[in-house]
């Protein structure tokens, strides 16, 4: 569905009639955002998570260039954690909906949810434009109508695309990872309770989704953005699994990633060799085939876009390497994540063919073994 353009005599209107409650709103916003920041990204400061919901309040309803301005220093200031991001514009944003149609019930005003509705969706597809490709004929999360006595929540939306689902006998995609191995699959809509949703779910997607504690589905024709949920109850006998608490994700970086990334079964320590001979020492996080991660206490002025020689050795236990075990990679330092007491570096490689084949031969090791290991996992709530 082609989305309509906004005018400006609209956006002028709508400003003028909504002046007094952007007003009034404007703290709440602001509280609420950096309460969910805070919570959620222990490194943020509340200073900090402040000046980000100001600069993301005050730019809804600015003009795309400017939003494109934002979206580089919100990125930036938030270390391009694209799933937090995501997270807290679509919570916080559906919160001034919420108490935009409070707001205008109170104060006896015809509320203009569409067009308000219609800006949001709009700051949104500008701030993810340059993260995730574009689907073709995607169908807008906001393309519906209300009339001015309801409700608008993102439930509402999203357990009516379901119950179309399951009339339409339509499947969905789920998706989580363990031990950074992508497990997916399709499940069926079983039930719809008022906003629980029951489906009949494959067995290993079920033990990976408990492990990992939330669901994930996957975009598709009745939703244009990915879905995180709550598990209210899985149950292993029957292969059903009970979610509640639906709500849009900016981006699903597990579906962005061009090869396996595992985590190790092995404590490795790698090092970080600078051109300038500073050397920084940290444990492998994860590893794949043009990718790998460290976290360390040190930092010795890594930034992102340094080039580094990355060496460490792959001595697994479980794991037989032929030959030498040591790998050096020159890398390309793309992220730096600061948590409380450590750094953890995420990094492009570009392996030799010899490096390559060492790291081909460990990872498809590692991966049957982490399938093997949530098979396991399966049997233990199986019994």
């Amino acid at each position: 569905m082609e989305k309509e353009v906004i005018s400006s005599s609209d956006k002028e209107k709508f400003l003028a009639a909504s002046a007094l409650f952007l007003k009034e709103f404007e703290l709440s916003f602001v509280e609420y955002f950096t309460c969910l920041c805070v919570n959620s990204d222990k490194a943020m400061s509340k200073d900090e998570a402040k000046e980000i919901a100001l600069m993301i309040y005050h730019g809804l309803f600015k003009c795309d260039n400017v939003i494109g301005e934002l979206r580089e220093d919100l990125f930036a200031r938030m270390r391009h954690d694209d799933v937090l991001i995501g997270f807290l514009i679509n919570r916080t944003l559906f919160y001034l909906i919420e108490n935009y149609l409070s707001f205008s019930r109170k104060e006896d005003i015809e509320p203009q949810v569409e067009l308000l509705i219609r800006y949001i969706s709009h700051f949104i597809d500008v701030i993810e434009s340059d993260v995730t490709p574009k689907v073709c004929n995607a169908t807008a999360v906001f393309d519906i109508s209300f009339s001015s006595d309801v409700m608008f929540t993102p439930t509402n939306n999203i357990i009516e695309a379901f119950n179309r689902m399951k009339e339409e006998n339509q499947s969905v995609t789920f998706l989580n990872l363990y031990k950074g191995v992508p497990i997916s699959s399709e499940a069926d809509i079983v039930a719809i309770e008022g906003e629980h949703v029951t489906f009949h779910i494959d067995k290993l997607q079920e033990i990976a989704m408990k492990l990992d504690g939330q669901a994930f589905i996957v975009k598709n024709d009745y939703f244009n953005k990915h879905l995180k949920a709550d598990i209210v109850y899985s149950d292993f006998q029957n292969n059903t699994v009970v979610l509640k608490n639906f709500i849009y994700l900016l981006y699903m970086p597990a579906l962005q990633r061009e090869f396996i990334r595992v985590h190790p079964d092995i404590i490795a320590n790698v090092y970080l060799h600078q051109f300038d001979n500073m050397q920084t020492k940290g444990r492998l996080y994860d590893l794949s085939m043009n990718g790998l991660g460290v976290v360390s206490s040190e930092n010795n002025g890594i930034f992102v876009g340094a080039k580094v020689l990355v060496a460490f050795e792959l001595n697994s236990a479980s794991i037989p390497m032929n030959g030498d075990k040591k790998i050096e990679v020159q890398g390309e330092v793309i992220n730096v994540i600061e948590y409380k007491d450590s750094y953890r570096y995420c990094m492009r490689i570009v392996p030799d063919r010899a490096m390559s084949e060492k790291i081909l031969h460990y990872i498809t090791k590692r991966e049957r073994e982490i399938l093997e290991d949530l098979n396991n996992e399966l049997n233990e709530y199986r019994v």
